[in-house]
């Protein structure tokens, strides 16, 4: 008995081998990260016995012990996190640019639309697939990978940092809602442009400017905090921070940023005392802040995918024709 018919069907059909190649890529990809958990995890409790503190760089034999797990679990979790961030404008350009575009440009949706089925139903249905493969494909890698990373960036802290867009981009739900983002955005442009090639050429343009447009804002979703501090002679307090701002801080409590002259300055620490200055002062995300940006992200995406979606449904009921 089929677990799908009608036009759900058809569009199955139509992208069979897509499908496959992704489910067979994604399931691959994801036995490789679930490997690499285990392996650090027996690492973990083998060679970081009392070398998880914050206080363990500062120990020769941590420090090389960390090197070593660094070397051996953390570098071989880069290129696939890499490829994973990419991974959102792929399925934009490959699954949502020709979705509709090549039915327009053929002009088949027109047998489609005179059969029994309804322009709402086949467009829905024409959505339906590929989003819901778009979840399962991402959802599955970025499930296994999270769990990889976290079992790796938790003994080496601030040596693998959370914020940078490798792994950012590759975790946590914000991925997946980057992914159905890219998707719609493919779509829109393929009834729109009406032209394979022409779509996915738009999509990586359009694609790349929104996720570039995301990492400059991603930073203001959510509330950053400061901390200040007594004494200029540097401090490890901020440890794994998101950083966005820092500067030194006088005896009136007020912020000032650097003080170049007393870079040039013979004595560093009196040219500081001299004008005034007794700490410093930083504006940052700590390591806590990462779920509620990654929470933010994406709501955000997910908005906007929603509206490209209501796009989409208008513009086939009103300028489809």
């Amino acid at each position: 008995m089929r677990l799908v018919r009608g036009v759900t069907w058809l569009v199955v059909r139509q992208h069979r081998t897509a499908m496959w190649t992704l489910l067979a890529g994604s399931a691959a990809l994801a036995g490789y990260f679930l490997l690499g958990r285990y392996g650090a995890a027996d690492a973990v409790a083998q060679q970081l016995a009392g070398c998880t503190g914050p206080a363990a760089e500062h120990s020769p034999r941590c420090a090389d012990a960390l090197t070593a797990f660094q070397q051996e679990h953390q570098y071989p979790l880069r290129q696939p996190l890499q490829a994973l961030a990419l991974l959102p404008l792929v399925l934009g350009i490959f699954l949502g640019g020709p979705l509709f575009a090549a039915e327009l440009e053929s002009g088949t949706y027109r047998t489609a639309l005179s059969q029994s089925v309804t322009r709402t139903g086949w467009f829905l249905a024409k959505l339906a697939v590929p989003a819901a493969l778009t979840v399962l494909v991402s959802g599955l890698v970025t499930v296994t990978a999270t769990w990889w990373w976290h079992e790796v960036a938790g003994p080496l802290g601030s040596r693998f940092p959370w914020h940078g867009w490798m792994p950012y981009d590759a975790i946590g739900p914000a991925a997946v809602a980057k992914a159905l983002l890219m998707l719609m955005t493919g779509i829109a442009l393929s009834l729109v442009l009406r032209r394979t090639v022409a779509a996915m050429g738009a999509t990586l343009a359009v694609g790349a400017a929104l996720l570039f447009a995301l990492e400059r804002v991603r930073s203001s979703l959510w509330p950053a905090v400061v901390t200040q501090w007594r004494g200029t002679e540097g401090s490890d307090r901020l440890g794994d921070s998101w950083v966005l701002g820092q500067g030194l801080l006088t005896s009136a409590g007020q912020r000032v940023g650097d003080l170049p002259h007393c870079l040039r300055a013979e004595d560093f620490q009196q040219c500081l005392a001299r004008n005034g200055i007794v700490g410093e002062w930083a504006r940052h995300h700590p390591p806590s802040h990462l779920w509620p940006l990654q929470w933010a992200e994406t709501g955000l995406c997910l908005v906007l995918a929603a509206v490209l979606g209501l796009f989409c449904f208008w513009w086939t009921r009103r300028r489809l024709t």
